[in-house]
């Protein structure tokens, strides 16, 4: 078992791969903390959830309230010994007309959230000189998924933040990892805020690509998968700074197209999508 003790505070834990995340680590023995931008949500999950589950309020958005959500855990667990930066949404929408502030609200949660609460958790773990990080990415942040760069933008600096904060934190004992899901069936596409305009000259490519996006959600496993990762994970001494999860190809492509050239890798992802551009 890896030292990096018993108490967790995972960022939107309250439903798809936070929920599932929680849900694993409390039934197998560790305290965890969920948070949920409402505790008025709290009564409407599912019976387990909420009683293995300690929930605490928490908008990742807004310094004061990460602040009072972080001091709540403490008074409650003494420390937190392991971070899961969850809370995140995707974007959908060519870049030129994706709204300017839709990006910017992209951006401030699934990146300067997850920085607030490096901010307000690391200082301590540093100091006890013992640790876990851990930044939920995506595969979406190695292969960008057109009409979803914004959303592959906030992964890539998901991931460049995982590897230096590891570097940094290195001397004093906290570990960090990035885990990089692909599809995973949950009710994320259902939460995916659109940002085109009406008259659209990307409409048809946007339908199919999203087409694609949705049967592929379909078919893919549930967020277990990136339960069961997360949990390899924190039970490792020394764990690596990136793991995949999800289906065969989610862990597997990611290591093949680091020896395809650009052209190669945008054609599958094109073809992939179907949106070839004839």
């Amino acid at each position: 078992m890896a030292d990096s003790g018993r108490n967790v505070l995972i960022t939107g834990a309250s439903s798809g791969i936070g929920a599932a995340c929680a849900l694993l680590l409390a039934r197998e023995g560790y305290s965890v903390w969920g948070t949920t931008r409402s505790l008025d949500k709290v009564a409407t999950l599912p019976e387990e959830l909420r009683r293995l589950v300690r929930f605490v309020e928490m908008d990742v958005t807004d310094d004061a309230s990460v602040k009072r959500g972080v001091d709540e855990v403490i008074r409650q667990a003494g420390q937190i010994d392991i971070l899961i930066n969850n809370a995140g949404f995707a974007i959908y929408g060519p870049v030129e007309e994706v709204p300017i502030e839709l990006a910017k609200a992209q951006f401030e949660t699934n990146v300067f959230g997850a920085l607030r609460l490096i901010q307000a958790v690391v200082p301590a773990m540093r100091e006890r000189g013992s640790g876990l990080v851990i930044n939920m990415s995506s595969l979406a942040g190695k292969l960008v998924i057109p009409f979803q760069a914004h959303y592959s933008a906030s992964k890539h600096a998901i991931e460049a933040l995982t590897e230096g904060l590891k570097q940094e934190l290195r001397p004093f004992g906290v570990k960090v990892v990035a885990i990089e899901p692909g599809d995973i069936n949950t009710n994320f596409n259902n939460a995916t805020l659109f940002g085109q305009r009406n008259d659209s000259p990307y409409q048809r490519w946007m339908d199919a690509s999203w087409h694609a996006i949705d049967v592929n959600l379909k078919r893919a496993p549930g967020p277990e998968v990136v339960a069961r990762k997360v949990l390899a994970v924190v039970r490792k001494a020394n764990p690596a700074t990136r793991y995949p999860a999800g289906d065969f190809m989610s862990t597997k492509f990611p290591f093949l197209v680091r020896f395809l050239p650009d052209s190669v890798r945008e054609f599958a992802i094109r073809v992939f999508y179907g949106i070839n551009f004839r």
